[in-house]
């Protein structure tokens, strides 16, 4: 089966064919599309729950990708540092005192105590002249240099030279800090690949944390993540939204090894729907961003009811109700977007885990990891990356919300209406992990995962990668 032959049984209209309709002039990378088969087979179900994939992720993953771990404005000071972990991996995020940025492993030399706590107070932010192991007061300098051994005497067999904290390779793009386990690592902007052109229109360096949300998941990072990568699962899980998303006109590409991107189209209603009108489609929309109005908003916040007027569509008239509202909200002009960039998900994967969302609006930025040792367990992030003006000076990020694995997303008002999709998306997750446990591995007599050709190519995709890089 070709690529040709998925994209002709795609329904109408494509994405292309709405933006081409919006008749405007969307930035180059929206135009680009790249969906190659990729075959068929089921996806081992093993991968999502047994300890040897667990382990194995642990050996051979994480430790030589590049993943991301802060935005650069959470340490803007010298001497402010912050505790990163995935997994079993503590990694400890430090601006020195010549403004750069540095990683270390968070272990001391002298008996490997974590110089920094992680587990809860992970993402915390501390300001300290040295770095200091609590235990027994070895200290290092900002730069990772040994400063002090107390006792030195009783040390005679220590090289200082040599005693420095065993660094992490380190990488900034778009305003977030990347880190790197492998001395060997590509640079970043190799790995990164076509995300640098495509967010050229869209700077995240120009933008600060509106909402950082961190919580533990009832279910292994995958599922939570392959949540958030596909639309296929709205009918099902999410139908009040089908009125103003077009959830299966949706695009899925594939850029290189290590990028794929999802858009989907808004203020268009949903193939799957009888047939409603541009009035109905609008109300609908608006309905929705009056619930949803994010960090900052007034407590009496709400949209009007707007008028579709004949000739017009919603996509037009919701486009224009979107620039006014964010210039209002954010300070900043945003009258040169083009209809799609402010109003649909243009959401990107970094493999494995870090998901940007392109566009001119109030990008939403995921990312997804293991909880500790636990394959059974994951962290999610979500942060809120709004614009603001750059004749100004950078508002301060906001602070983290962690939420336990029983907790409600709506403990999180920051979000906005955004929680109700969580709670929706969470309720499935998991039910996922426990029916991929059901039978075990050897009595199921499917224990494989099913991908759709084209949806759900952007899972198949990542699971491509993961393979070739547990295969060391």
């Amino acid at each position: 089966m070709s690529e040709g032959t998925i994209s002709e049984q795609r329904p109408r209209p494509t994405f292309q064919e709405i933006i081409a309709a919006d008749g405007d002039a969307p930035p180059p990378a929206m135009f680009a599309e790249n969906a190659p088969f990729m075959g068929t087979s089921d996806i081992d179900k093993a991968r999502y729950f047994s300890r040897e994939w667990h382990e194995r992720e642990m050996d051979l993953l994480w430790p030589r990708i590049w993943q991301m771990a802060c935005r650069e404005e959470q340490i803007p000071d010298s001497g402010d540092s912050l505790v990163y972990e995935v997994g079993t991996y503590s990694i400890l995020i430090v601006r020195g005192d010549d403004g750069v940025i540095r990683a270390f492993f968070n272990s001391c030399l002298h008996r490997g105590t974590q110089i920094r706590p992680g587990g809860c107070d992970e993402g915390t932010v501390v300001s300290t002249a040295r770095l200091t192991c609590p235990f027994h007061g070895w200290s290092w300098n900002l730069d990772g240099s040994l400063a002090h051994i107390p006792a030195k005497w009783d040390f005679p067999h220590v090289n200082e030279a040599e005693s420095g904290l065993r660094p992490v390779k380190v990488q900034t793009w778009g305003g977030f800090v990347f880190i790197n386990m492998d001395p060997a690592a590509e640079p970043l902007e190799a790995y990164l690949g076509d995300l640098v052109p495509h967010f050229e229109r869209w700077p995240l360096e120009d933008r600060y944390i509106a909402a950082h949300v961190q919580k533990v998941m009832p279910c292994n990072w995958k599922i939570v993540q392959e949540s958030f990568i596909e639309v296929l699962h709205v009918e099902t899980t999410h139908p009040q939204t089908m009125p103003y998303i077009g959830d299966v006109n949706s695009q899925y590409d594939v850029f290189g090894e290590h990028v794929n991107r999802m858009i989907t189209p808004q203020a268009v209603a949903s193939p799957l729907l009888p047939p409603l009108s541009e009035q109905q489609i609008a109300d609908t929309f608006i309905k929705e961003l009056a619930g949803s109005p994010g960090p900052g908003a007034d407590e009496n916040f709400a949209l009007p009811r707007v008028e579709v007027a004949p000739g017009q569509n919603a996509r037009a008239v919701m486009a224009s109700v979107m620039r006014g509202n964010l210039t209002a909200t954010t300070g900043v002009d945003h009258s040169g977007l083009s209809v799609s960039e402010v109003l649909d998900t243009t959401m990107y994967q970094l493999f494995p885990n870090f998901m940007p969302c392109g566009g001119g609006g109030v990008p939403v930025m995921f990312r997804f990891r293991p909880n500790g040792d636990d394959p059974d367990t994951a962290i999610m992030d979500v942060m809120l990356l709004y614009a603001f003006p750059q004749d100004g000076e950078r508002p301060p990020p906001a602070p983290l919300t962690k939420l336990g694995i029983d907790d409600s997303w709506f403990k999180a008002p920051e979000l906005g209406g955004i929680c109700a999709i969580f709670e929706q998306d969470t309720a499935n997750m998991p039910l996922v992990h426990r029916g991929m446990k059901a039978g075990g591995r050897r009595l199921l007599g499917k224990p494989g995962v099913t991908l759709a050709n084209y949806q759900e190519i952007r899972i198949r995709h990542y699971h491509m990668m993961l393979d070739k890089y547990l295969a060391g």
